[in-house]
């Protein structure tokens, strides 16, 4: 009880003390703050848990703080990708289930999950892949997610992103033209359309997503209300998907 009451005393003498607290400078003279700041300096030093049980409560408040602004950002993330277009979707683009994906076209974890994705919307007509570019591994990266978005034009989007996912080996500019023609895209028209203010208004809009889900590396995804970081299993995925479904 002792310690509970000198704890509560403590703290009121810290509020009182604190920098920018209201007459606090008028509170104490010199002297007095003197004797306040030795009267704190024992106490913490006879009961250093407190300084661990303040750290543990503000890391909890911060945790919980983080939670409610990503599950906000989630929130603002399903509006935003229900008003892109369809050639950003696998699958039916208005199945009910979305799963949004967070890619790099130079990422081996986002190549080695991209046959599970795949077979994930074959099997589940009530499930639409949502495909962000989120080039994160250089300029080359950059370079690619710009030609994809670009390629939208001449109505090639999915054909060249798969065809993408798909390429063994480095991925810098030339392969990414030379994939781009071998699909039939005219690659001149391509390069102007790739200039296009929208094409780096988009990339820019999935960094500042990314930057508030805290989203760091890809692949990541968002199901339902849940983030879910690198090359996930299907079977969890499939998982994932019905936890969403009966949320």
């Amino acid at each position: 009880m002792r310690s509970t009451w000198i704890g509560s005393w403590l703290a009121a003498v810290l509020l009182l003390a604190a920098p920018g607290s209201a007459g606090a400078q008028e509170a104490l003279t010199p002297e007095q703050k003197q004797a306040v700041e030795g009267i704190v300096r024992d106490y913490l030093l006879s009961n250093p848990e407190i300084v661990r049980d303040a750290l543990i409560e503000l890391q909890r408040r911060q945790e919980e703080r983080n939670q409610v602004a990503r599950q906000d950002a989630i929130g603002e993330l399903h509006d935003y990708v229900a008003t892109l277009p369809p050639d950003f979707t696998k699958g039916d683009s208005k199945a009910e289930t979305p799963v949004i994906e967070f890619f790099d076209y130079r990422c081996p974890y986002c190549k080695s999950v991209a046959a599970r994705i795949d077979r994930v919307v074959e099997e589940d007509k009530g499930v639409r892949i949502v495909l962000i570019e989120f080039p994160i591994l250089g300029e080359d990266s950059v370079f690619a997610s710009r030609a994809a978005i670009a390629s939208r034009a001449q109505g090639k989007y999915m054909e060249f992103h798969n065809a993408l996912m798909s390429h063994r080996g480095n991925l810098d500019q030339q392969s990414t033209l030379k994939v781009a023609k071998d699909i039939g895209i005219d690659v001149e028209k391509l390069k102007a359309d790739m200039e296009a203010p929208e094409v780096e208004a988009l990339i820019r809009r999935h960094h500042e997503f990314a930057e508030k889900l805290g989203v760091t590396g890809t692949p990541a995804f968002v199901i339902g209300q849940e983030m879910v970081p690198g090359a996930i299993d299907i079977d969890t995925l499939r998982a994932k998907i019905e936890r969403a479904r009966q949320s």
